[in-house]
């Protein structure tokens, strides 16, 4: 009899494991809540963090529970960034109101691999790209992180974060994760040329921020890349 007990606690313990990740998916639902000043104010941001919660909602749905904790903890993660980013524009952010006739076209970021684009928060430092899988800088990427490294030197003490992106396909966990390997590697791209480690952060996206929406191998290209953006 208590051989059948423990046999069956042990069952429910098991299939706890490894189960609907509820406490995960609170949290990020949490700081989704605790964002909602981003919505206005870092909107890429916050609609980076939904974009995730809802994928992680999906596979928790279509019981891959490992992903769906993974990406819950991206989403979490997402909105906590889109938080701190929106407070630390919330004045500038409340006194402008964008007047609906405004042309907005001209934001549009057009520019792709090998065109060398600036990023937008980054100052005058630009975005490189990287090959299908791949983390490894390409020797175009190396001259565009040469610039990045003396436009550095000459802003001392700035603080940047570097995010990595990806394409769509893989799945959520192994983006993210190529993501992160990919501001690492240009992390540690940017060290290697004298620049203080403890001024570069590192944050994947995975494929949560495309900047082209397309399914082509050009789309796919322009999506494979690291940012830089000051903090």
């Amino acid at each position: 009899m208590t051989r059948n007990i423990l046999l069956c606690v042990g069952a429910c313990l098991l299939a706890a494991c490894g189960g609907r990740p509820t406490k995960t998916l609170a949290e990020a639902e949490g700081a989704l809540a605790d964002a909602a000043l981003a919505k206005k104010c870092a909107p890429e941001e916050f609609a980076a963090a939904e974009r995730m919660y809802a994928k992680a909602q999906k596979l928790a749905d279509d019981e891959k529970f490992d992903e769906a904790e993974t990406a819950a903890e991206a989403a979490k993660k997402l909105a906590v960034k889109a938080r701190d980013k929106a407070l630390a524009r919330k004045t500038e952010c409340e006194a402008q109101e964008v007047d609906p006739k405004t042309d907005l076209s001209g934001f549009i970021d057009k520019s792709g691999p090998g065109l060398d684009a600036t990023d937008g928060d980054g100052g005058g430092m630009k975005t490189v790209y990287f090959d299908y899988n791949a983390f490894d800088l390409t020797e175009q990427a190396k001259v565009t992180m040469g610039k990045n490294a003396d436009w550095l030197r000459k802003n001392p003490g700035k603080p940047v974060i570097i995010e990595g992106h990806c394409d769509s396909r893989g799945s959520t966990e192994y983006n993210l994760a190529l993501g992160e390997k990919r501001a690492q590697v240009a992390r540690k791209y940017l060290i290697g040329l004298g620049i203080e480690g403890g001024r570069l952060s590192i944050m994947s996206y995975g494929e949560e921020q495309p900047l082209d929406f397309g399914e082509t191998e050009a789309a796919f290209a322009r999506n494979r890349r690291a940012e830089f953006r000051l903090r």
